[in-house]
């Protein structure tokens, strides 16, 4: 480009040169026959002045110096002619030299213009391939990454790199192929760098999913199994679960469900849950899941994992705990009987039989699954709205109408449940503390037991009992409190 400036600068010179020395050569044309003309005319004027004035011989004279200052003037001019044909033809020559040279530096600039426009071709060209070269490799890492579950681990990321692609096409249809080129290179590397990013999150979304996989599993079987083991203690059989048949498996279901107060069907439908998803997960092939909207996230998967391992404990704790519940209950009931038989046949007290039962549930806990399939599974449709999880209420009264209650009260610690008895002698007038002596051997005694540990408790104020630490306790003190109201 610098070559071509000059070339033309100097053309520019050579012509405005050539145009000067024309115009100099034709002003000294004008100027010598002017003043040519002007010599003759004023010669011409002083002859005619003169021959009026002289005779012939002068007239004579005069045309003779005239013929001589013409042929004298002739010849000047003839020499200036030449003189001037001279300088002329130089001009000439240098003025041809100069076109020459015009035309020389005119070809030798068309030739570099010629050379400069097809390297920027050459160029041009080597540019469009090197940009379509990078906007396909742009584009080719678009689709790798595109079949990723790139919406899963990083979500609306790829549109950023599409809008990169296409501008980079617009810009190439416009022969911007250098910032085409740039834009593709820049998306190109982006897009390989999500794909790495994406591929260490599915790997390690893989290696939660198999550690959640596995738990899932082991919780399911340890639901599973129980059933087999609640069926072998509460009713002395050497059967598995997987020797169970529907029905037995749905009984068992029930009843494990009631002593667990629901929890155990809670679980159960927890790892179903689970299971679905796993189930869904394996049909698809992980790669189709984790391209679904609603495939679990690695967040959620590592929350589900936490939720097993609190699930797997929570199982120890339950499983130890609602035989336990189901224990004490059937020794309750069994002490409510011999109770019952005692209090009537060995001590004469008249047993009031509306008033024993199993603590009355409440509204809420009636509706509740676990209860209503265990009372219907166990007493049909028609059913009383006891509790055997509950306390067992006894009621009686001796020979001058006063009212003994008895509760017997499960207690539960950590993995362990006990029973425990709370009476309650609701005397007329004041305490009878050797009658209350007489109640608590009698309850020893029709339940066989030596030696009280603390298991019979006498509650003498109700108000203290409501506001026992104990829940169960707390209940048994409002029953109370609602029956001595009532008397």
């Amino acid at each position: 480009m610098d070559e071509i400036r000059r070339l033309e600068r100097q053309l520019r010179e050579l012509q405005n040169e050539l145009r000067r020395q024309n115009n100099e050569a034709a002003q000294m044309r004008q100027r010598l026959a002017r003043e040519n003309q002007e010599k003759l005319r004023a010669y011409e004027r002083e002859m005619r002045t003169n021959l009026d004035q002289h005779d012939r011989d002068v007239q004579r004279e005069y045309e003779r110096l005239l013929r001589e200052y013409q042929e004298s003037i002739r010849a000047e001019v003839q020499e200036q002619q030449l003189l001037m044909d001279v300088e002329y033809q130089r001009l000439l020559a240098d003025t041809k030299a100069k076109e020459q040279e015009l035309l020389e530096k005119s070809r030798q600039m068309e030739a570099l213009v010629a050379d400069l426009k097809q390297n920027t071709i050459e160029k041009d060209n080597a540019s469009a391939q090197e940009a379509e070269k990078y906007m396909t490799e742009a584009a080719l890492s678009y689709k790798s990454v595109e079949k990723k579950p790139h919406e899963k681990f990083f979500p609306k990321r790829i549109k950023t790199f599409h809008t990169a692609i296409c501008e980079a096409r617009t810009l190439y249809k416009t022969g911007l192929n250098e910032a085409a080129i740039a834009i593709s290179i820049s998306a190109r590397s982006g897009l390989n760098r999500l794909g790495f990013e994406i591929d260490e999150q599915y790997e390690e979304w893989v290696r939660f999913y198999e550690v959640f996989k596995s738990k899932v599993g082991i919780v399911h079987l340890r639901i599973v199994d129980e059933l087999g083991i609640w069926q072998s203690f509460a009713l002395a059989t050497d059967k598995k679960s997987n020797q169970l048949n529907d029905a037995e498996k749905d009984k068992a279901r029930k009843e494990i469900n009631y002593w667990t107060r629901g929890v155990y069907g809670e679980l159960v439908e927890k790892v179903n849950q689970y299971g679905r998803e796993i189930a869904k997960a394996e049909k698809e092939g992980i790669d189709k899941y984790l391209c679904m909207d609603e495939s679990i996230s690695l967040e959620e998967m590592q929350n589900n994992i936490d939720e097993l391992d609190k699930m797997a404990e929570q199982l120890d704790h339950l499983f130890a705990v609602y035989k336990e519940r189901y224990s004490m209950s059937c020794e309750r009931a069994d002490w409510g009987e011999e109770i019952i038989d005692f209090m009537v046949d060995e001590i004469n007290l008249g047993w009031i039989e509306d008033e024993t039962h199993f603590k009355n549930v409440d509204s809420e806990t009636k509706e509740k699954l676990d209860y209503r399939e265990y009372m219907t599974l166990r007493y049909g449709e028609a059913f009383d709205a006891v509790d055997s999880r509950e306390w067992l209420e006894l009621a009686f009264y001796n020979s001058i109408e006063t009212k003994i209650l008895i509760y017997l009260i499960p207690y539960e610690k950590g993995d362990h449940v006990e029973n425990r008895i709370v009476v309650y002698v609701d005397y007329i007038g004041a305490e009878n503390e050797d009658y209350s002596r007489q109640i608590y051997a009698h309850i020893c005694e029709a339940i066989k037991l030596e030696e009280d540990d603390g298991i019979i408790n006498f509650a003498t104020d109700v108000e203290q009992l409501t506001s026992n630490m104990n829940a169960t306790l707390r209940e048994a003190g409002k029953s109370i409190k609602k029956k001595i109201q009532r008397i």
